[in-house]
């Protein structure tokens, strides 16, 4: 993937720009998602952020394969998106058609033109409260400059979250955005719970949180809820 110094710096002075309390959120996210297909020289690129049922649900793509990946995640639970926003970490498919993590979505991925794809968590207050997704359409191997970029990209796309959050905006972007901030507090009420049992600093805490939910493979949402009880 090559990547345009210039274009990027202009990019994100772009994005940088924008105020989700005059153009909306769901009008700055369609803007963020066009800027990272653009910029980036992929095939494809989406958001997605998490529900009120603490799952990934759609929210924008640049075009018709990048919604199907993200509907075909949102149906089965799975996928790199998936894992990159239960793991709170960065997800790498050199080829879906061919990778076993995925039985179900990465063969009618690949069926669609969807080969690599890149998963990258956008996080607030020290979690995700959703992913940024790029795709190309045929196997690629995703170098380290390429997940440097995206990640530092996936940044400016967050500070655009939590401007929307600040404004208190209303549409449909900005009701999940709502969603997955209270599912923040949630998660905020278990570490709290955590550092006072266990003694542990805040990291700690939230470290633990997070491992539960990789090894259980859920939502760190619901590990939260556990935690907090009735």
């Amino acid at each position: 993937m090559s990547i345009d110094s210039d274009a990027l710096a202009k990019s994100v002075a772009r994005l940088e720009g924008v105020d989700p309390a005059d153009t909306g959120l769901d009008a700055a996210l369609e803007l963020a998602v066009a800027e990272t297909d653009d910029v980036f020289d992929v095939d494809g690129a989406g958001l997605m952020l998490v529900g009120e049922d603490g799952t990934l649900r759609y929210v924008t793509a640049s075009d018709e394969p990048g919604r199907m990946l993200e509907h075909l995640q949102e149906q089965f639970g799975e996928g790199p998106c998936v894992d990159a926003f239960l793991g709170d970490t960065l997800v790498k498919a050199d080829d879906m058609g061919a990778d076993q993590r995925w039985p179900s979505v990465g063969p009618l991925a690949a069926r669609h033109r969807v080969h690599a794809v890149l998963g990258v968590p956008i996080d607030l207050r020290e979690g995700p409260v959703g992913t940024l997704n790029v795709y190309a359409a045929r196997p690629h191997r995703w170098d380290d400059d390429d997940v440097a970029a995206i990640q530092a990209y996936t940044r400016v796309i967050a500070s655009l979250l939590r401007a929307a959050a600040r404004a208190h905006l209303s549409g449909r972007a900005a009701t999940q955005l709502q969603h997955a901030l209270d599912h923040r507090v949630l998660i905020e009420q278990a570490k709290g719970m955590l550092m006072e049992r266990r003694g542990l600093d805040q990291q700690a805490a939230f470290d633990l949180l997070r491992a539960r939910a990789r090894s259980s493979r859920r939502p760190l949402v619901d590990v939260a809820r556990e935690v907090v009880g009735p």
